[in-house]
């Protein structure tokens, strides 16, 4: 795991100075060494966590000594181990136990081919001296960040984090307005083509491009999310056999690591299959589980969570978030983001990892990427009588309204995703130009910006795949997927997720959601699955918190009111509001934007 940054048409190599305050910059991300090179105008630079073979010859940049090509990495390859036996059949040599060497080793053998190989989280660089420019991929999901962007000089830059790229004097200084705009309506705190930075932008999860002196060329899509869906949705031919087979694998391979292994635990259903998962394979490994806890709230967990972990011989700590920790944390939390946040939930898992690095666990597998993967949330329930209603059955429809609400769990419905994604391009265009005119709380800065589609490009089928498609590659997971790599990576720990390995997602994505949303539930194959080894309380817990605070209570907290005052206050000098007023807006929302412009200096 690492921090990457670098530059590509530069015309001289950037001083030793100049060197040292960029990757300062991303220090968090890699604590235990640096490192960079400079090459016919490319400049490569990394920091590392070292998490497989400790020594510093595994260090970064790392350069193949017999064509020359150099390679900066961030991330993890779960499956080294099998790549690495492929190569060595193959006569390729290793000096190193890690998954580094293997990546670059496997560029030399299979080129671009190498990225559907693996299984992992990844974003790298690799400057090809037989290739122009440097070549850029990102992992499936977008685990792992990639920015890239121009400076005044016309060289191109790219990077871990936005905010080393603005210290390297890419973009151009302004806050992008149509990304402020879909944030405070929509609480779209995540593009993953995008920033909150106006020039700097991202390259898409499951995509490589080349990077070169006149910008990004190339762009390939080599995995999609709808892609895997469409074949693969409603058939339910598989086995809990298999499910266990596929799931302890993908844990297994995520268990690998030269440091300390441990788990978050929220005493949920997908945290403590993980947790499970892990103690079967490893009956003897010492084990610590993480959980933010809410002492007498509703949204406690701590008491399941603490059950699971003396079920399978956990450790347990935990962490209790408060609104005043919340606003001390307040600037380091947004400047570690990168940009604003929609929810405190995102304080809620920094305590977790900050609480992790106290116990010097620095890899930790996490239940997040099932909600999306799984059919999750209970939203999904109106999709599928939507789609009982397309079909004309509306007889069914009523009985699954009727079934959720008998259970007393039938939440609202989401009408802007219902109607969003039932509605053909034109229409959601002509809707959010009306709802853009309809606001009357937008302010000058903001009153020409578009709105941009928070849902993503227009897919077709089922109305419970596309939102498993929006909701995976555009609406919340993208977002969860920021908040989680900038919190651990804050804390210099390395989040690992089984449910987003390939496989696991093939199976959740064909476990019929419609069938298990008609008979009142969400997850209903996984929870079927997880109940043979957890309590059945555990299985099927109704009730969805994950990371949430105590929302009301935190709100009505005098210095969090105030805070938002002052929030609503700056947003109005800053013409971003019509009036220096809530006007119905999110206050955590007016109070994350407030102070990443304040701390960023980013004009309008």
């Amino acid at each position: 795991m690492c921090g990457i940054v670098g530059a590509v048409g530069l015309r001289t190599e950037p001083s030793v100075e100049t060197a040292r305050a960029i990757l300062e910059t991303i220090r968090h991300r890699g604590p235990d060494a640096s490192g960079h090179l400079f090459r016919d105008g490319v400049w490569l630079g990394s920091r590392r966590l070292k998490i497989l073979d400790l020594r510093d010859e595994a260090n970064q940049p790392m350069r193949d000594s017999a064509t020359g090509t150099i390679l900066v990495y961030n991330g993890e390859i779960y499956n080294h181990v099998e790549l690495r036996s492929a190569l060595e059949l193959a006569g390729h040599r290793f000096e190193t136990t890690g998954d580094t060497e293997v990546v670059l080793r496997g560029y030399r053998e299979w080129g671009d081919d190498l990225f559907p190989r693996c299984n992992g989280m990844w974003a790298l660089a690799i400057h090809d001296p037989h290739r122009d420019g440097v070549l850029l991929c990102r992992d499936r999901f977008g685990e792992k960040p990639l920015f890239f962007g121009r400076d005044t000089t016309g060289a191109w830059w790219f990077g871990s984090e936005p905010t080393t790229l603005r210290r390297a004097g890419a973009g151009t200084g302004r806050y992008d307005r149509a990304r402020v705009l879909n944030f405070l309506v929509f609480g779209d705190a995540e593009d993953p083509d995008g920033s909150f930075f106006e020039g700097i932008s991202q390259l898409p999860p499951g995509h490589s491009a080349l990077l070169t002196s006149h910008g990004p060329a190339q762009l390939r899509a080599w995995w999609d999310l709808a892609s895997l869906a469409e074949p693969r949705w409603q058939r339910d031919s598989w086995s809990d056999e298999e499910l266990k087979e596929t799931l302890d694998d993908a844990v297994r391979i995520r268990l690998r690591s030269d440091v300390a292994v441990g788990s978050s635990l929220s005493g949920g259903v997908d945290s403590s299959t993980i947790l499970a998962s892990i103690r079967s394979l490893e009956p003897s490994r010492p084990l610590h589980v993480f959980t933010a806890s809410f002492p007498g709230r509703d949204v406690d967990e701590w008491e399941r969570a603490s059950r699971v972990a003396r079920q399978f011989d956990a450790e347990a700590h935990r962490v209790e978030p408060t609104p005043e920790g919340f606003l001390d944390e307040l600037p380091l939390l947004v400047l570690r983001q990168g940009g604003p946040f929609d929810s405190p939930s995102v304080y809620a898992q920094w305590c977790v990892m900050r609480e992790a690095a106290a116990a010097g666990v620095v890899v930790l597998l996490d239940g997040q990427g099932a909600d999306e993967t799984w059919g999750g949330y209970p939203k999904y329930v109106w999709f599928a009588v939507a789609e009982a209603a397309l079909r004309g059955d509306l007889l069914g429809g009523g009985r699954i309204v009727r079934r959720w609400r008998a259970a007393g769990d039938l939440p609202s419905p989401d009408l802007q995703q219902v109607l969003g994604l039932a509605l053909p391009e034109r229409g959601r265009r002509i809707a959010r130009e009306a709802l853009r005119r309809s606001s009357g709380w937008i302010g000058p800065a903001l009153r020409e910006s578009p709105l941009v589609d928070p849902q993503g490009s227009k897919t077709h089928g089922p109305l419970l795949r596309q939102a498993s498609v929006a909701d995976g590659r555009r609406v919340i997971l993208p977002r969860l997927l920021r908040y989680a790599d900038r919190n651990s990576m804050a804390w210099s720990r390395e989040l690992r997720l089984p449910y987003l390995d390939e496989r696991v997602v093939d199976l959740a994505l064909s476990s019929d959601w419609r069938a298990g949303l008609a008979a009142g539930w969400t997850k209903a194959r996984l929870r079927h699955f997880a109940a043979r080894t957890v309590a059945d309380e555990i299985a099927w817990h109704r009730r969805k918190t994950a990371y949430d605070v105590p929302n009301g209570e935190w709100l009505a907290h005098p210095r969090v009111q105030a805070q938002a005052r002052s929030a609503f206050e700056l947003l109005g000098e800053l013409k971003i509001l019509s009036r220096p007023t809530s006007t119905g807006l999110s206050p955590w929302r007016a109070i994350s934007l407030a102070e990443f412009l304040a701390q960023s200096g980013l004009s309008a």
